[in-house]
């Protein structure tokens, strides 16, 4: 799977330099897009209508529509406009970075990489095209690479903030905390009003607050690092900034795992919901919280909720596969907690000393498939409440 930095819409110093010479009214503009990408679609269409207008000009306006289109996931609508856009301005390489994006989403690697090339042969030094690079390499496995692109791609623009985030995230995976806390504080100290400009797009297309991304990001790491009151200052800050549905999500996460702060967490979540949160860990974390208290029905619903946000994540079946048992509903615990096994290897090496503790699996060693003797284990267990 594509890192969610490939999907990302950033808008580069090739962009402003398109936008001086436009001649056209303020609605169909780089401004404008980054900050109401649904505003420059009319706007933008009326100048592309115009062919008394010079192929430059109609070709920026395909381009800012593009934009438009692609900040609202309609990507397929972005990529014709870009594709009008290229056949009337061929060396806009940020243009190119943007349409390389439209095929990565639709997993045409191929031609993404093709759009890439000839973006970093117009201009070696395009951070937009280096930091996808980067992000490329990173889903490949080769970290190395990528936090050398990312590199390049902040040399570029150092304040490039998708090539902060996910440098920050090699570091930490490297265990270079002091590396990974300096790219999240340069993160952080990006205005809000000037990261939201680079247009923060999650894996589903979904236009987030950048600001809230950073102060999650660098929380996270204060959390790695046991300084706790930091982390927590850093997600009071986020609900300070905008109390809005992630980042109460964000500070409801990070208190369900703190002791006695239950409450506050069921707060957080609960109104992160109210305001329209779908997210996996909103849903996880409450579960949590309802099993603790033994509101197993409760709980059941939540995991059922991160079931349905993503049916391939093992511990959300494990999860679920426990509050079955515990409202005996045997069978469909069995059912979840075969497949939690077989999603996930963490989940497996999870389960394996709760079986061999109850005595319904005598081996050291997992098994290499799912065997009948392994399933009856698993079968054993899920009637077995004690086997935990």
């Amino acid at each position: 799977m594509v890192r969610s930095a490939v999907f990302s819409v950033v808008v580069a110093c090739a962009v402003l330099g398109a936008e001086s010479g436009a001649s056209w009214a303020s609605e169909c503009s780089l401004p404008e897009v980054q900050v109401s990408p649904e505003s420059v679609i009319d706007p933008c269409s009326k100048v592309i209508a115009d062919q008394t207008r010079p192929a430059a000009e109609r070709g920026y306006a395909l381009f800012i529509r593009g934009m438009g289109y692609h900040n609202t996931k309609r990507f397929a609508l972005a990529g014709q406009d870009y594709d009008a856009a290229i056949e009337l301005t061929p060396t806009n390489e940020e243009l190119l970075v943007f349409r390389a994006n439209i095929a990565f989403r639709a997993g045409r690697h191929e031609e993404g990489l093709s759009y890439l090339q000839k973006a970093l042969a117009l201009n070696p030094s395009n951070g937009h095209a280096l930091r996808t690079v980067g992000a490329l390499n990173e889903d490949m496995g080769a970290v190395e690479e990528a936090s050398r692109y990312y590199t390049l791609a902040l040399a570029a623009d150092p304040k490039d903030a998708y090539a902060l985030l996910f440098r920050s995230k090699i570091y930490l995976g490297q265990r270079r905390f002091g590396d990974a806390l300096k790219d999240a504080n340069a993160l952080v100290a990006i205005a809000p009003d000037d990261i939201n400009r680079q247009g923060y797009l999650d894996g589903n297309g979904d236009r987030l607050d950048f600001h809230i991304i950073a102060l999650k990001d660098r929380a996270y790491i204060y959390t790695l690092l046991w300084q706790f009151d930091q982390a927590e200052q850093d997600l009071n800050s986020a609900v300070a900034y905008r109390r809005s549905a992630a980042s109460l999500a964000a500070r409801g996460k990070f208190l369900t795992y703190r002791p006695g702060r239950e409450k506050d967490a069921f707060s957080d979540l609960q109104e992160a919901i109210a305001l329209g949160s779908k997210s996996y860990d909103t849903f996880f974390s409450l579960g949590l919280l309802h099993a603790r208290l033994r509101q197993f029905q409760d709980a059941l619903a939540d995991f059922d909720k991160t079931v349905e946000i993503d049916p391939m994540d093992g511990d959300a079946r494990r999860m679920r596969a426990r509050m079955h048992r515990e409202l005996d509903q045997f069978d469909l615990a069995f059912d979840d907690m075969i497949h939690a096994v077989a999603l996930s290897e963490s989940v497996l090496k999870q389960t394996m000393p709760a079986l061999r503790t109850a005595g319904y699996w005598r081996s050291n060693d997992p098994p290499a498939a799912l065997t009948p003797e392994f399933a009856d284990a698993i079968r054993a267990c899920m009637l077995d409440k004690l086997c935990k």
